[in-house]
Formats: structure tokens, sequence, C-alpha cells
């Protein structure tokens, strides 16, 4: 056998990979050869001061704070705009919460099913462009419906809202 063939069988024999032919072959080449005998006696000898090593577990954020040390640390721009825009959204939904809006903007829905198409065409044209503006940033598959339902389920949500807040104040007074 060829000393390459045999270093391959030692490798394969540290990862426990061996077959039984492979291991009797090894054993009978290490009997003849002294200089595969001393590899295979220092390799073996590494494997068993490896397995004795502690195991070292760095913190979770380990890479992110040597990143960061390094000046590597990416910060995106966007990351404030979405905050402001965030707040911006909350402050519209806040206003339109103390207003008359979602009652009279839903009752007039209700009755009219071509305004209803009207409005859904308009908020598709907003949720498609307002896709192709956010495509870029998010890292998920970006869908016009996301928007679309969430605009949806915030005027519903306000609309409820305010119902139950009419009625306590009619309550109370």
């Amino acid at each position: 056998m060829k000393h390459e063939e045999i270093a391959r069988l030692i490798h394969k024999k540290l990862d426990r990979e061996i077959s039984p032919d492979e291991q009797r072959s090894l054993d009978k080449h290490l009997t003849d050869c002294p200089g595969c005998a001393l590899l295979y006696e220092e390799m073996m000898g590494m494997d068993r001061s490896l397995k004795q090593l502690t195991e070292f577990y760095p913190r979770r954020n380990f890479n992110g704070l040597v990143l960061a040390r390094l000046g590597f640390v990416r910060k995106y721009v966007w990351t404030r705009a979405a905050a402001v825009v965030t707040g911006a959204w909350l402050a519209t939904l806040i206003c339109i919460f103390h207003s008359p809006l979602p009652a009279q903007l839903l009752g007039r829905l209700a009755t009219s099913v071509p305004a209803l198409v009207r409005l859904y065409d308009k908020a598709a044209i907003v949720c498609a462009s307002l896709t192709k503006v956010l495509a870029p940033f998010v890292r998920i598959p970006f869908d016009t419906a996301y928007p679309m339902i969430g605009i949806v389920l915030s005027i519903l949500f306000i609309y409820f809202l305010g119902n139950t807040l009419q009625k306590e104040k009619k309550c109370n007074i």
C-alpha cells in the first residue's frame, strides 16, 4: 500500500468511518512500516489531547460586539425612516380615532358597493406603490395584500373602538 492511502485510512479511523477490512490492512501496514506507525501514534495522541480540551462557547452577541469594535457595524438609514413613518402612522390612527370619520366612512361603504370597489381600487394603487418602495428594504417576499389587510383591519379596529368609547360616553353622561 502507498503511504498516502495509509494516511487516508488513519484519518478515516480518527473520524470513525473505517471499515473492518480497511482496519485490518491498516494494522498490517503499521506493523511493517515504522514511519507510518509513528504518524499513527502522533495523530492518535493529538486526537486524545483535543478531546480533553474544554469547550468554549462565546456569548450570543459576540460577533456583533466584535464587528462593532472593529467599526464594521452597518447603520441603516431606513431604520430611522421606519420609526418616523411608524410614528406618523400611529398619530394618523389616533387622529382618525378621535374623529367621526370611521363611522361615517363605514356607514357609506356598507350602503354603497360601487364606492367600496372604487375605494379598493384606490387602496390597491397605493399599496402597489408602497410595495415597490418598501420591497428593497424588506427581506421577506412582500405581497400587496399585506398593507391592504393592515389598512382594513386598522379602520375596523378604530371603528369598533370608537363605537365602544361613544357608548361609554353616553352611559356616563
